[in-house]
């Protein structure tokens, strides 16, 4: 059988399904229709679909069918158990697709007697959740070791491929034979390779002395129209080519026993693209799959862990993300500007707050840059697909708003001098040194003011 295409919408009395078909020919005998509380029923050969909605419809004298010949497609009319109730998440119609096992959920083996669920209760943990980095127990060592990378930890043994056709977005020596302490390491090894601080300290005095030469105060001014909708508190809406993208999400079930870095990469992932997009003032271009994937540790280093197993002094994990992708931010993009990473975490902030039809809508447009392309798709594979489709289904607004808020409030404490690089600043030494933005900064300044006093 076929899911066909379809459109939902509302108004007070009825739910209105607009199912396209094509090219076949039928009859109305045909045609199968049932409504069943919140769940509606249409069949006609090849053509099958089940939706479950927010609210309970009816099937009396009052619905209606009928065929729209210059659109191919059936206008149904379906009452609604209530007149004037609102159903939600019309305009997300992958969601509405019914599936029984997300919808009724199972009942435990042993059940407590008189045991209730406090809505209030499930609102009030979403509010408070917590974001410290947790202290796992090591475990054992395998005798046969088993790497895996990717949403929840679920798949193994895919890079190879891609990097024989020349995966130049990926970091790791050997990414399928690491374990996560080994891909934060060598990620840590690039960042400080990477880092150029002759290149930070250029853009740094090209921007104080020489703004006509810069463009960082104009990317700077551009507003990301996501600022105006939080702003305005204005409705998010997906268009139909978001939501045929959301038709070809993966349609499964997903058991998640800690949801909590999925949130840090949906985080990581944000502030990638919308560092992308801010560069370019909204425009993306075909470097910007490979922009994304550098600045974003999920994909080019499989590292969701961010931070490493016997870290015992980092507490919050908000910081060790708001640390980690500055510093990427300043080794990988065309523009490398502590400015410029403020402004980002500001798009980010403005994202979440809209919740998760916001974030659901940058994680499809992310998507989309690596989903045809000819190498970089198996990043829609390992990451991308699934968690479009675990936050279309199972991201929660309550705690995405929060962690907006306290993501935030973290960012606003990060000074340039926590924003740490090991150099190698003297030509005559193979020493490292830590060297901080401040430094390179006053180092730039002092330079500056000598070449200056030369010149004059």
């Amino acid at each position: 059988m076929i899911t066909p295409r379809f459109e939902v919408s509302q108004n007070d009395e009825f739910v209105i399904i607009k199912v396209r078909i094509s090219n076949i020919r039928f009859s109305a005998k045909a045609i199968e229709m049932v409504a069943d509380d919140d769940k509606f029923i249409f069949s006609l050969p090849p053509y099958y679909l089940r939706l479950r909605f927010s609210g309970s419809i009816v099937d009396d004298e009052r619905a209606r069918a009928e065929f729209v010949p210059n659109e191919e497609s059936i206008l149904i009319r379906m009452p609604k158990l209530t007149k004037g109730e609102v159903f939600s998440d019309l305009d997300l119609p992958a969601k509405l697709l019914a599936r029984i096992e997300n919808t009724e959920k199972k009942r435990p083996m042993i059940e407590e007697v008189g045991e209730t669920v406090n809505l209030n209760s499930l609102a009030q943990e979403a509010e408070d959740f917590d974001w410290e980095v947790e202290q796992v127990e090591q475990q054992q060592a395998s005798l046969v070791p088993q790497f895996f990378y990717g949403f929840n930890n679920q798949y193994s043994n895919m890079m190879e491929v891609s990097l024989s056709n020349g995966n130049d977005i990926n970091e790791l020596s050997n990414p399928d034979k690491m374990d996560p302490d080994e891909r934060i390491n060598e990620r840590l090894i690039k960042e400080n390779l990477k880092f150029d601080p002759e290149y930070y300290a250029n853009e740094y005095l090209t921007q104080k002395y020489f703004p006509q030469e810069s463009n960082v105060k104009q990317v700077l001014c551009w507003e990301n129209p996501i600022r105006i909708q939080h702003k305005n508190h204005s409705e998010i809406e997906f268009s139909t080519e978001e939501q045929e993208r959301m038709m070809d999400l993966p349609r499964k079930s997903y058991l998640v026993d800690n949801v909590r870095p999925l949130y840090y990469t949906i985080v990581c992932l944000l502030y990638g693209y919308l560092y992308e997009l801010r560069q370019n003032e909204g425009e993306l271009t075909v470097e910007s799959s490979w922009t994304v994937g550098k600045l974003v540790p999920q994909l080019c280093c499989l590292d969701a862990q961010l931070i490493q197993s016997n870290n015992k002094t980092e507490t919050n994990m908000l910081r060790v993300i708001a640390l980690t992708m500055a510093r990427r931010s300043l080794c990988y993009p065309l523009i490398r500007n502590f400015e410029l990473v403020t402004a980002v975490w500001e798009d980010v902030y403005c994202t979440l707050r809209c919740g998760s039809k916001a974030v659901l809508k940058a994680l499809l447009a992310c998507r989309e840059l690596f989903r045809f392309h000819d190498i970089y798709y198996i990043y829609c594979k390992i990451w991308l697909d699934d968690l479009c489709s675990w936050t279309l289904n199972n991201a929660s607004d309550t705690v995405l708003r929060n962690l907006g808020h306290e993501l935030r409030k973290t960012v606003a404490e990060i000074k340039k001098q926590e924003i740490v690089f090991e150099k190698i600043l003297a030509e005559d030494s193979e020493e490292l040194e830590f060297v901080n933005l401040t430094d390179i900064e006053e180092l730039a300044e002092i330079s500056y003011s000598e070449s200056n006093a030369a010149s004059s």
